[in-house]
């Protein structure tokens, strides 16, 4: 398969590892004092990585932007000013891409982290390709046809690499996808054990085959699910109560305890939220439906 031929080239660059550590604390660096910044780039406030979602107009626009080249190149001269301007799209919405892309790579670790930033070096390549096009273009620099149409074919070329390595990481590698996307919310009640937690602080708890995060308030009970839907770390076992929230040690994501919201990034999705009621002197939890 092709795909086993592309993960044995990729797992063989160890070379990025270091590159792909210093990029994330750089990034981590600027993005850290600026948290709001931070969950705007990830896409908390939209329930949904904002990075893809800006992909998929760089990818629009360069795609158009190569096929009017072809076509004007071809004889059709008047579709020219068309693959300036879809070549122009394209361009901002990779640098948008960019941005949103270096904010996510701050949660990624070991192959994750190394595939990520092959992806990420290939795309900035080709963005420096595509701004020469369009400068090429618009008479900013070598007003030429021909430099305009090979650097936009060089950047989709490398666009089209680029993307096949990004999806790698999300799809192949499971990268930024909600953990808890197969679970549903279920009817049946199950003991929660252990029966007995000290007031006000995390602690790891099992119903059924369920991993549960409790923390009791006097006598309430706030019980979520114990792996972040982000990255999959144990809420109980690195997590820590800000206010009435729990926040992840892995990358610092806020869930309300009452609710399993999101109240802060990098994750986007909430955290499955379970039911309590006390039965013959036991507690017992269920699924508490998605809202």
């Amino acid at each position: 398969m092709i795909r086993r031929a592309v993960n044995r080239v990729l797992d063989a660059q160890t070379w990025a590892d270091g590159l792909g550590d210093t990029l994330a604390n750089l990034y981590l660096a600027v993005l850290r004092p600026m948290p709001r910044v931070k969950d705007l780039l990830h896409g908390t406030w939209l329930g949904h990585a904002l990075h893809p979602a800006l992909t998929d107009f760089a990818i629009g626009g360069v795609t158009v932007g190569i096929v009017l080249d072809i076509a004007a190149r071809a004889g059709a001269r008047d579709l020219a000013p068309g693959a300036n301007a879809a070549t122009l799209v394209g361009l901002v919405a990779m640098l948008g891409s960019a941005v949103t892309g270096a904010a996510d790579h701050t949660g990624t670790y070991g192959r994750e982290r190394r595939f990520a930033t092959i992806h990420s070096l290939i795309m900035y390549t080709a963005a420096v390709l595509y701004l020469v096009s369009v400068l090429s273009r618009y008479g900013f620099v070598a007003p030429n046809t021909d430099v305009a149409f090979v650097t936009a074919l060089l950047g989709f070329l490398l666009v089209s690499a680029g993307s096949y390595i990004g999806g790698e990481v999300v799809y192949g590698l499971g990268y930024m996808v909600d953990r808890h996307a197969w679970r549903s919310g279920g009817t049946k009640w199950a003991a929660l054990e252990p029966a007995t937690f000290a007031e006000g602080a995390p602690e790891k708890a099992k119903a059924g085959g369920q991993p549960l995060v409790v923390v009791r308030r006097g006598a309430a009970l706030q019980v979520l699910h114990d792996t972040c839907a982000h990255a999959g770390c144990s809420l109980a076992e690195n997590g820590k109560i800000v206010g009435d929230t729990i926040e992840c040690g892995c990358h610092g994501s806020r869930f309300e305890l009452a609710t399993g919201r999101v109240a802060r990034g990098p994750a986007t999705y909430d955290q499955p939220r379970y039911e309590v009621r006390e039965e013959q002197g036991r507690f017992e939890v269920r699924r508490a439906t998605r809202a």
